[in-house]
């Protein structure tokens, strides 16, 4: 087997197709209110998260060091996280009408790494990078990794909140109300996502800081375009924060915001940097 289609690549593409199953399946509850459709889209979420994690376990043992060091491997394990993190939502708040966009950017976020490629298990090893083998730099990426995947439910839950109160103020379609959880419920939801997410943001930026004023990056990082951008998004959801709890702003207000913040989050993961190279 050539390294272009690997076991893990194997395993990611029929991640691929369970992901867009179960947003087909989960989006098609939303029409037909069906619960063989609701129990068959979780299914297939739960087998894709699954499936995900043995083709993350399968690159990092082809190519024998952690699976994040270039752009198509994190966006994987974004994508991977995101899944995780909407399964937990449906635990907590039943939130299976957020499954569509949860289960679709997931679909979206692999591909969209699928496209740029990899090292195809050539390039960066564990032993070349020694930077791979520092816990402070695997904090700080494992931190950023899950704040933005806390930040891309918090982004469907704010989606699916404008949609509600659209529907509730053109007073068109007022019976797809029934079919959606309460405003209320997912106005929180996407809070306490966003408010998971910016603390584990801070930490992943404090151990960057930490990492690189200790020595051996140099200056060049300081106005690295990723260090610029993690700054960004820190004050996009910092004033997130502070206008849902300080300046109390209405909840569509910080829908908004919370809009902004994920493609700020992908532009922060795709950027060329020359002070994020491990190699």
């Amino acid at each position: 087997m050539n390294a272009g289609f690997s076991g893990s690549a194997a395993a990611l593409t029929l991640t691929l197709a369970l992901y867009l199953l179960g947003a087909v399946l989960l989006g098609a509850n939303l029409f037909l209110r069906r619960s063989g459709l609701l129990a068959a889209g979780r299914g297939a979420a739960l087998f894709g998260v699954i499936l995900h994690a043995a083709a993350i376990g399968l690159r990092c043992v082809e190519v024998h060091r952690a699976p994040f060091t270039n752009p198509a491997e994190s966006l994987s394990l974004v994508a991977w996280v995101v899944v995780l993190v909407y399964l937990g939502t449906e635990l907590l708040w039943r939130l299976s009408a957020s499954g569509p966009f949860a289960l679709g950017l997931s679909f979206l976020l692999v591909l969209l790494g699928a496209a740029l490629g990899g090292d195809s298990g050539t390039g960066v090893s564990a032993a070349s990078a020694p930077l791979l083998s520092e816990r402070i730099v695997t904090l700080h990426i494992l931190a950023f990794t899950t704040a933005f995947a806390a930040f891309a439910l918090a982004f469907c839950c704010a989606a699916l909140y404008v949609v509600e109160n659209r529907i509730l103020k053109s007073k068109h379609g007022l019976i797809w109300m029934k079919r959606l959880p309460p405003l209320l419920t997912v106005e929180a939801a996407s809070f306490t996502l966003a408010a998971i997410g910016f603390p584990l943001l801070t930490l992943g930026i404090l151990a960057g800081l930490v990492r690189a004023v200790s020595g051996g990056l140099g200056t060049a990082w300081q106005l690295d375009p990723k260090t610029l951008l993690a700054y960004a998004v820190w004050g996009v959801y910092g004033a997130y924060l502070w206008g849902r709890l300080g300046a109390k702003w209405p909840p569509l207000r910080t829908a908004y915001i919370l809009l902004v913040g994920l493609p700020l989050c992908m532009l922060l993961l795709l950027v060329p940097s020359a002070a994020h190279r491990f190699g």
